[in-house]
């Protein structure tokens, strides 16, 4: 890599209907999840990941409607209409923060592959929490289900539905 590299980068444009990857992760089958809402899907349709590192980012362009302000949930209203709902983790609300850094604030526009939420994988599996990322399709702007076209293994920002 180069001096001049990093000035150089040129940075990825997503169109409003990208989805794209929440971080750099293996994606497993949502019915292995431990938590029975999620994995049942009650709440839409559910994409479950392992993140090799504590960086989540926004999966759409759009507005950030909801961030918990414990940084283990926030939600996108993309500017599709659709509506993604991401968890970090099963049932680290009851951490309060700790371990989550919030990066945006609720109301801002994001754009798809933003950096959102810093969480620190190793405290949350200490405290004996489960640190499964789910996203959820909360409000479709289709019938049918999407067709997300990864792998078994995504890059951050790495567009996944097409």
């Amino acid at each position: 890599m180069g001096l001049f590299d990093r000035f150089l980068k040129k940075e990825t444009i997503y169109q409003n209907d990208d989805i794209v990857s929440l971080g750099n992760a293996d994606v497993v089958p949502v019915e292995t999840v431990s938590d029975v809402m999620f994995a049942q899907e009650m709440m839409g349709q559910t994409l479950a990941f392992n993140l090799y590192d504590g960086i989540v980012c926004s999966p759409s362009n759009g507005t950030l409607e909801v961030m918990y302000p414990t940084g283990h949930a926030f939600a996108v209203r993309c500017e599709n209409g659709m509506g993604i709902l991401v968890h970090i983790g099963i049932d680290t609300v009851r951490l309060k923060g700790k371990g989550f850094k919030v990066l945006a604030k609720q109301g801002e526009k994001v754009k798809a592959g933003q950096k959102l939420i810093e969480v620190n994988l190793e405290l949350v599996k200490d405290a004996g929490y489960d640190v499964t990322c789910m996203m959820i399709i909360t409000e479709p702007i289709q019938e049918e289900r999407i067709r997300f076209t990864c792998g078994s293994s995504v890059k951050r920002g790495q567009i996944i539905n097409k």
